[in-house]
């Protein structure tokens, strides 16, 4: 008996462990079909086929967790999407080493070359102390680390976002692909596609896609869209808020020509001396990014950029400069 209950106990210990396996890998990135191993980012021992690794906290091979990421989110593996620019934060651009076809790149955007040496007005902090713009509980005396938004080891949610971001005011947010987020072209295991799966054209957004509450879980005062005094009606910008709706100051005639002009707010690209810029992304019915319809609406990631750009507050366009583009974004559904 005492043999039998020893082989059932490993047996329930395998099990066990067997199924924390399975719920590891819930997530779409870092799994099973994208062949990563547990040992492309930890070292069981200190060295391997001659390779001596530092002792570092969780067995990492490198000697951080942000190093660990970029090592391949920097350009350098054709398999990753590229999420370092070469830009500084004191000289910011936008020139990355995947070839995104969209006129906007990433779809997350990109940190600047110099993230873990200095911080940026352009884009999330890599080195700290931080303290998130507009909020009341989220600091971080060694900067913000790559796992502070995504789960390494994967979660149910798009790109392996983390459900609560700020456990010091909790919440929980469900972004799911094909329920909040649209991709055109998956991401190919087989022949990784990087290039077109993480472009900002490939990347759609339904209507009501939670990003508002996963963002504010940080930058909490602006959680909720507060009724101001008229004429202005909102406190501060709405979102997830239907353009053309009622007291939203917008111009659905505008929004819906999309006309490439001076005055709409509408053009081909960004800084290239001429007023206008192309759409925005935004909400829609259907989850579509190409075909704008009367109710599609505003949200976080339709001025910002989550990783950063080459523009203040990772904003997509160069508001409030001396650029013939500074309100651009704000023509195309205000058209004032």
């Amino acid at each position: 008996m005492a043999g039998l209950r020893v082989r059932l106990g490993r047996c329930l210990v395998v099990g066990a462990l067997a199924l924390a396996w399975r719920l590891a890998l819930a997530g779409e990135y870092h799994v099973g079909g994208m062949g990563l191993l547990c040992s492309d980012c930890h070292t069981m021992h200190s060295s391997r086929t001659a390779q001596v690794w530092q002792p570092t906290p969780y067995l990492l091979k490198h000697s951080g967790e942000v190093p660990l990421c970029m090592s391949c989110h920097d350009g350098s593996e054709p398999r990753a999407p590229d999420i370092v620019s070469n830009g500084t934060s004191a000289a910011p651009d936008s020139a990355v080493s995947t070839p995104y076809a969209s006129k906007y790149g990433s779809s997350a955007g990109f940190f600047q070359g110099d993230y873990l040496s200095a911080p940026s007005r352009y884009g999330h902090d890599l080195v700290g102390p931080v303290t998130a713009p507009l909020s009341t509980t989220f600091t971080r005396n060694t900067g913000l680390a790559c796992s502070d938004c995504h789960n390494p080891h994967g979660t149910p949610n798009y790109r392996n976002l983390v459900s609560d971001p700020n456990p010091a005011h909790p919440g929980s947010f469900s972004i799911v692909l094909g329920t909040n987020v649209t991709e055109a072209i998956p991401v190919d295991t087989a022949s990784p596609n990087p290039a077109a799966a993480y472009d900002t054209g490939n990347v759609g957004l339904f209507a009501s896609n939670n990003f508002r509450g996963w963002c504010t879980d940080c930058h909490d005062q602006l959680a909720q869209d507060l009724q101001g005094a008229s004429p202005a009606h909102f406190a501060r910008h709405p979102s997830d808020v239907g353009i053309g709706g009622s007291y939203s100051h917008s111009a659905l005639g505008n929004w819906l020509s999309g006309t490439v002009s001076e005055a709409t707010g509408f053009g081909t690209e960004v800084g290239d001396s001429a007023a206008g810029i192309p759409r925005v992304r935004y909400g829609s019915a259907n989850g579509s990014s190409t075909v704008a319809a009367a109710g599609d609406t505003v949200t976080c990631l339709s001025c910002h950029k989550a990783h950063g750009s080459a523009y203040r507050c990772g904003l997509v366009w160069p508001y409030q400069t001396d650029t013939p583009d500074s309100l651009s974004a704000c023509q195309q559904c205000h058209f004032k």
